[in-house]
């Protein structure tokens, strides 16, 4: 599920007065360039019960590139550097790597991330007092449902909800706009010795003798 999740914080978007959700996305992509700060995340099932608590720290830098780090209560650390996604998992020693696909809809925020918003992969409704509902047009999705709470310029809150009655509950906190970011950020090598699900880039593999 946190990969999925991980995706989901590129969904930051502009003027919560605008009636039409599709608006508010459009000017995100217009205005936002870059976006970071901390976040906390709770996991609850179907009857409302909590399972899951984690915080980290988020970056985006438009269009393709984010990183969502878990801090606790372990690391967990996903990098999207515009070409390929990166999970490492430090405590199992293992990262995995595949292509951004920008036609796959369980993964939304490598979408919104984008150049354009994707309205051919979501409905998009406006449902007031700041909220957004985003409904997957693919029914493979993985998410049945992500509503958005939107305050000034950007998100205070997003809630995901996936075909097992899971809902994921994201606060974003203490968010810089527009700010400068280290482009390292947004770059990934695993460590050495991990062991890597996925085909690495060809630029990574180690030249023949």
């Amino acid at each position: 599920m946190r990969p999925v999740i991980a995706c989901l914080i590129a969904i930051l978007l502009a003027n919560p007065a605008l009636a039409d959700g599709a608006a508010a996305l459009d000017r995100f992509y217009a205005e936002t360039h870059t976006l970071s700060g901390r976040f906390t995340q709770t996991v609850s099932d179907a009857n409302g019960t909590a399972s899951e608590r984690s915080e980290g720290e988020f970056a985006i830098s438009r269009p393709g590139r984010f990183s969502w780090d878990y801090r606790q209560p372990y690391e967990q650390h996903i990098v999207a550097d515009g070409a390929h996604l990166w999970i490492y998992e430090p405590d199992l020693d293992q990262v995995t790597v595949r292509p951004m696909d920008a036609d796959t809809a369980d993964a939304p925020g490598l979408l919104l991330a984008g150049a354009t918003f994707p309205r051919e992969l979501f409905e998009v409704v406006a449902q007031g007092n700041g909220w957004l509902r985003l409904t997957p047009l693919k029914k493979d999705s993985g998410l049945s449902e992500v509503r958005l709470k939107l305050v000034g310029v950007g998100i205070e809150e997003l809630q995901l909800d996936d075909g097992l009655g899971q809902t994921t509950r994201i606060q974003l906190l203490d968010q810089q706009r527009n700010g400068a970011l280290s482009a390292k950020r947004f770059q990934f090598t695993p460590p050495p010795g991990v062991d890597v699900i996925g085909a690495l880039p060809q630029a990574r593999l180690p030249l023949a003798e």
